[in-house]
């Protein structure tokens, strides 16, 4: 009987002892598994940063090589454009000796008016010269104004190679000092606005002019796009004091 009651008693403590290490190893099985889980999402995040880091190196490659061919662009536009302002100074020169020339005809002609008899110099001469001397005068004035327009082209290109080989956001573009405008059109959806100067009042692009209404600043705005008598500009993050207006000032 004795014996029968310790058999008893050693079944139930070897069935105890099998209870208790299946609880252990079903709690090491689960750790297991949360640390097999934890290791699939770190890798899922390690490939998803992996290849958003990829899109973003081929994205700045992108940016780099548009950024570089713009360079090469407006370097080649500069130096045509510096060809083309020499050349006109080169015809201005010539047109200048005709000029002096002209009028030395036509001192010539005004003295020897009175005896063009004698020297046999005719009043149709005398015309002419007068004629030339008038051509040569448009001619100068013509060569004058082309001059101004290559000027501001040549300022418009060192600003934008300036803009493009410096840092992009801190290079200041140096406007005419006094210039001012006003505002035609406000575009709050898309945050930009319309100016009444361009490039005959010298505006450049990439840059920057303060906006006032009745002495009081409401905002800056930011160059991009310059025609010859109007521009577009957009409203700078951070300058904006108030919403703008048609017919809020422009200064610089």
């Amino acid at each position: 009987m004795l014996l029968r009651i310790s058999l008893i008693f050693a079944i139930l403590a070897g069935a105890g002892v099998i209870v208790l290490t299946q609880l252990k190893v079903r709690e090491h099985v689960t750790g297991i598994i949360a640390v097999r889980n934890q290791n699939i999402d770190w890798l899922r995040m390690e490939k998803a940063e992996h290849k958003k880091t990829g899109e973003d190196l081929t994205d700045t490659k992108d940016k780099l090589a548009k950024t570089a061919t713009e360079l090469a662009n407006t370097q080649t536009e500069l130096a045509s454009t510096t060809t083309k302002l020499a050349d006109a100074e080169a015809a201005k020169i010539a047109l200048g000796k005709t000029l002096e020339d002209a009028l030395k005809d036509k001192k010539d002609a005004q003295l020897d008016l009175a005896k063009w008899t004698v020297l046999e110099v005719t009043p149709e001469q005398v015309k002419k010269a007068i004629a030339d001397l008038k051509k040569a005068y448009d001619s100068i004035g013509v060569i004058e104004e082309e001059k101004k327009i290559l000027a501001r082209k040549v300022k418009a290109l060192d600003a934008q190679i300036a803009f493009l080989i410096g840092t992009n956001e801190d290079y200041e573009v140096i406007l005419p000092i006094g210039l001012k405008g006003v505002v035609k059109v406000v575009d709050p959806k898309w945050n930009f606005v319309v100016l009444d100067i361009g490039e005959k009042q010298g505006v450049l692009q990439h840059g920057k002019m303060m906006v006032h209404r009745d002495s009081k600043l409401v905002g800056k705005v930011k160059i991009l796009n310059v025609m010859p008598d109007r521009c577009i500009a957009n409203v700078m993050p951070g300058w904006k004091l108030s919403d703008i207006q048609e017919g809020d000032q422009v200064l610089y």
